[in-house]
């Protein structure tokens, strides 16, 4: 009966050891969501040992964003142990789902983490600090908190208002406010929606009223409901509007743009650029700064565009995943996309990314440029 039952234990070792080989396997990236979902049913002791095995043997890299987000519902000290070293690994790919996932396991342990997560340097650490904190109580962060309402990213900020409302600090609920007039449209991405579902979401549960207001309707149907809210929080916080932080101020945008690039990375964060046709630089998708180009800027900008334009825009470079930078390349009325992944860029369209840092350091300074320098370098490609 021992033997058996050793024996039992060995082959169920094996299979566990085999599903986080599955969960994090490079070839098969569309198992990885079902493998993940088998070992959250396993639970989190019978799987804790083969997955720090297989972090220890592989490398913190040889994880997957999936599987390390999934590890949120798998807790266990050493798995949250195993969190907080890979939300402390500079060089770890996914850091904001690590620390979202650690934000899950709510352990005092994680406070110092969740603390210096305040500052990171990545919008998606940032948050999942705020919820990490909100989780474990920790009211002695409040004023840290508070400062991320100027925060530069909506979800950053968005967190930061709904963790103070928790701990009983009605002060960043201006800016859900507010973010229900968001109105930003990345070509046919609507990201004002996003905002505007995302706050309403949020105060129609404090007000037990959702005023008639609907997020995806027109600006001439949200009106009524628009003004309802604000006559709600104006009861209570008769300035709001003056507590509204500048980069969580709604500007009026009904510009037509030439050209964007969209930069996404789990790893170094977004950037976000566009040139309108008036000849303005814009950076940014929730928050604008705009910037006018000279002739000759303007001019030497295109030319290097014009090189982009000649690649192959109907298909794939570089590698799949949550990386990736993508052009939109006017085409008579429409645009299309040429999307890049790491270390994918052709060499006809570096320089372009040349010509783009330098405008960014002449137009918005040296920290901007460094900002798109770092988060660009990734999808260089491979010599």
């Amino acid at each position: 009966m021992i033997l058996a039952l050793a024996l039992l234990f060995c082959q169920d070792a094996s299979k566990v050891a085999n599903e986080v080989e599955t969960a994090n396997s490079k070839d098969r990236p569309q198992l990885h969501g079902l493998a993940v979902k088998r070992l959250q049913e396993r639970g989190a002791a019978a799987v804790a040992g083969e997955v720090v095995a297989f972090a220890e043997k592989n490398g913190a890299n040889a994880l997957s964003y999936a599987f390390t987000e999934g590890l949120g519902k798998l807790k266990e000290p050493r798995l949250t142990k195993l969190l907080g070293e890979l939300v402390r690994n500079r060089e770890f790919y996914w850091r904001p789902a690590a620390l979202r996932a650690l934000a899950d396991h709510a352990e005092k342990e994680s406070l110092k983490d969740f603390r210096e997560g305040l500052s990171d340097r990545l919008w998606g650490c940032r948050a999942a600090a705020v919820l990490g904190l909100e989780r474990l109580g920790d009211k002695e962060s409040a004023a840290k908190i508070r400062d991320l309402l100027g925060d530069e990213t909506y979800e950053v900020r968005a967190q930061a208002a709904k963790t103070l409302h928790v701990f009983g600090d009605g002060s960043g609920l201006p800016i859900l406010v507010e973010a229900l007039r968001s109105n930003t449209v990345w070509f046919e991405i609507d990201y004002g929606q996003i905002a505007r579902e995302d706050a309403w979401n949020f105060l129609k549960k404090i007000t037990k009223d959702d005023f008639g207001y609907k997020p995806w309707e027109t600006p001439e149907e949200r009106a009524p409901g628009l003004a309802k809210f604000e006559a709600w929080i104006a009861q209570a916080m008769p300035d709001w509007r003056s507590r509204v932080p500048e980069k969580a101020r709604v500007r009026a945008e009904a510009v037509e743009y030439a050209f964007g690039f969209e930069l996404r990375s789990c790893q170094r964060g977004d950037f976000f650029f566009r040139v309108d046709k008036e000849g303005n630089l814009v950076l940014g998708y929730f928050t604008l700064d705009k910037a006018k180009l000279t002739v000759e800027e303007l001019a030497a900008f295109n030319a290097a565009l014009e090189k982009v334009k000649g690649v192959n825009r109907a298909i794939p470079y570089g590698q799949g995943g949550c990386d990736f930078e993508q052009y939109y390349v006017r085409v008579g009325d429409r645009f299309e996309k040429l999307w890049i992944g790491l270390k994918g860029r052709p060499a006809a369209a570096e320089p372009f990314i040349r010509r783009v840092h330098d405008l960014v350091k002449s137009k918005f300074g040296e920290k901007a440029a460094e900002e798109f320098k770092y988060c660009s370098q990734i999808f260089r490609e491979e010599e």
